[in-house]
């Protein structure tokens, strides 16, 4: 459930609303900048309909980007694993995007006023001490301190607050008819019953009884699934990053500069007790259960034990509720504003939040200083300086190896901890780690086209390594006993699925013809039970889940009926619908308002998104929007 509160940053392919907020974010942390290998900053990355995108705007976004995804430095990815992720193109699209809102801006007739400006900047809320602006003077500083320019800052400020006004205006024709009103609510309400078998397929593999003429021919007609791909080794010269440091000396300034790329944001440790409102028509009554426990503490009783016992958090509630440390930022709103306003050792009122009531105990809150924090910071910059180092020294081995230097002689040469090594045969699929090996050089050993190829300098779990391609084993067809195990479990799980669909398939015609499951199951072996009241929406049993599929086909159905035995993973589930409630006409009466301005939110990003698309369909279709891959590819190899 941790997982869950705190805010999901994943990569999407059109960040058409995160642009400006992802750019904020950036510029909330305040990193530095930093060197992007001299590409040069005066060029255009794109055009959008006339209006040129400079390569420094993608540089310092992408900079950014990178630098929160490296979490600082402590979770570096290489640039290979950011350019598989589609990571440029992703960060490109997000200014065109910004460009796009400018163009609709345009057309709409909307403009911010510096007034607006003015009044954003002011209640930021990285910009407040106490409650209040931090002044002019020291709202400069901080950003010149930072690498940043007022004027950038408050550009950006402009187009969060320019998006706002052209998403209101695109979305406000938006209205939702009285039948959808009528569903969502039926979705939301109406609650079924059912009789349920759950067939597991485990169960099932039990009975399969191979043959070894069987196995045989079960690997003999899907002999194209058992192939030994091409597989290489190769030497390699590894300069250790450890054996760097103590020639490294880490000086007030690095250390300074470490401080310098992570947010010095408070921290609040906290626990905290969760009960779920799964079915907004049972909010009342969770409601009153979280009362009656905060009550209990309130009287002295035990959070953690209590917590252990009430709470619906299973991440949590094991560890007595306890969460850890967390900044702000990474709770949802509601959650994060109670635990961050309790003094340590505090107890907070019931906190609504989208997942339910949580009763929090905040036990320690405090603000890192560098200080504090100097030794872990040295330590950071001495393996970044050291990491550096290695780089290099490996970049002159791989000069030297093109050279036809023999890698132990240069790795004699280098010195440093330099040391040869061997990789074994890999292929392609196999995790580079148990061979001693990083994914970038498995990876730059299977871009060499022949055996004594050189590769580039790539990071290894240890520092950096150049690796010298020494010899190809072709990919082929494969033979039976290097796979039996395989073919073993691949023939019991095919026979155990047939198994399964065939005994799911007899025992819901049985109960057809009978008129009822448990009938049906007597005498079969099979367990019949009976599920809780659940909505379309909602969770039917424990081991059958929110199953979306599973609970639309049980409300297709009338009372009394036996649905098409549902897939449940590798399980099936035969049932039978018990009962269905009836549609409230006064309770819908009385929810519509605010069930129909909830579902206008839903449709209002969807819906502005789908806008943006078109406008750059258009644009594209007129020759009006032009991305210059070259200029892309190089600023973000550069990096």
């Amino acid at each position: 459930m941790l997982d869950l509160m705190r805010r999901k940053k994943r990569l999407k392919l059109v960040l058409w609303l995160v642009i400006i907020a992802l750019a904020l974010t950036m510029m909330i942390f305040f990193i530095p900048g930093m060197d992007m290998g001299g590409i040069a900053t005066t060029s255009s990355i794109a055009e959008v309909d006339g209006r040129p995108i400079p390569t420094s705007s993608f540089v310092n976004l992408y900079r950014r980007t990178v630098d929160r995804i490296n979490a600082g430095g402590r979770n570096r990815m290489d640039r290979k694993t950011l350019q598989s992720m589609g990571l440029p193109q992703q960060v490109l699209e997000d200014l065109v995007s910004a460009e796009l809102i400018e163009i609709l801006a345009g057309r709409l007739g909307v403009r911010v006023t510096p007034e607006e400006i003015r009044r954003t900047v002011e209640t930021h809320p990285n910009l407040q001490n106490g409650g209040k602006f931090i002044g002019i003077e020291n709202y400069k500083a901080l950003l010149a301190q930072n690498n940043y320019s007022v004027a950038d800052f408050e550009n950006d400020m402009r187009r969060m607050r320019l998006l706002d006004k052209v998403h209101g205006i695109v979305t406000s024709s938006l209205d939702v008819g009285e039948r959808e009103l009528r569903e969502e609510f039926s979705r939301s309400t109406l609650k079924t019953q059912v009789d349920f078998v759950l067939l597991k397929k485990e169960e099932f593999r039990k009975r399969v009884q191979p043959t070894a003429a069987g196995l045989e021919a079960h690997f003999n007609a899907h002999s194209d699934s058992y192939r030994v791909g091409e597989k290489r080794r190769a030497r390699y010269l590894l300069v250790p990053a450890a054996a760097l440091a103590s020639d490294i000396t880490v000086t007030d300034e690095d250390i300074l500069q470490e401080w310098k790329q992570v947010p010095h944001e408070e921290t609040a440790e906290a626990a905290h007790i969760l009960l779920l409102v799964e079915d907004p028509a049972e909010e009342a009554a969770v409601r009153q259960r979280a009362l009656e426990v905060l009550q209990r503490i309130r009287a002295g009783e035990d959070f953690a034990r209590l917590a252990q016992e009430y709470s619906q958090d299973t991440g949590s509630a094991e560890r007595g509720g306890y969460l850890g440390p967390f900044q702000r930022g990474q709770m949802v709103p509601e959650f994060e504003a109670a635990a961050f306003s309790l003094e340590p050792g505090k107890v907070s009122d019931l906190v609504r939040t989208q997942y339910g009531f949580h009763i929090i105990q905040v036990l320690r809150r405090e603000t890192p200083t560098l200080e504090a924090n100097r030794q872990e910071l040295a330590m950071l910059a001495l393996q970044k300086k050291a990491q550096a180092l290695a780089r290099r020294k490996a970049e002159e081995a791989a000069t030297l190896l093109r050279g036809g230097k023999d890698p132990d002689e240069a790795a004699r040469e280098l010195g440093a901890g330099a040391e040869v090594r061997e990789t074994g045969l890999f292929s392609q699929e196999d995790n580079p780690f148990d061979f001693g090996i990083s994914q970038a050089m498995r990876d730059e050993v299977f871009t060499l086209k022949e055996a004594g190829g050189v590769g580039q300098a790539v990071e290894h779990p240890l520092g950096f390594a150049v690796c010298t391609l020494t010899g190809i084993e072709p990919a082929r067809a494969g033979r039976y006993d290097e796979f039996r195990d395989r073919v073993r479990n691949d023939y019991v799980d095919a026979r155990a699925g047939e198994l399964l669909q065939a005994e799911a398939q007899k025992l819901a015609e049985a109960a057809r013809r009978q008129g009822s499951l448990r009938d049906a199951a007597r005498g079969t072996g099979f367990s019949v039970r009976k599920s809780s009241e659940f909505t379309v929406a909602g969770t039917a049993d424990p081991e059958i889940g929110a199953n979306s599929p599973f609970n639309r086909a049980a409300f297709d159905l009338e009372p009394g009926a036996v649905g098409t035995p549902q897939p449940l993973v590798d399980n099936l589930v035969v049932f039978q619908v018990l009962s269905r409630s009836q549609f409230d006409e006064a309770a819908f009466t009385e929810a519509k308002p605010e069930l129909k301005q909830r579902m206008l939110e839903s449709l209002r990003d969807p819906y502005f998104q789908e806008y943006v698309a078109r406008l750059r369909a258009e644009l594209e279709k007129a020759g009006k929007l032009e991305i210059y891959t070259e200029i892309l590819d190089r600023a973000a190899m550069n990096y």
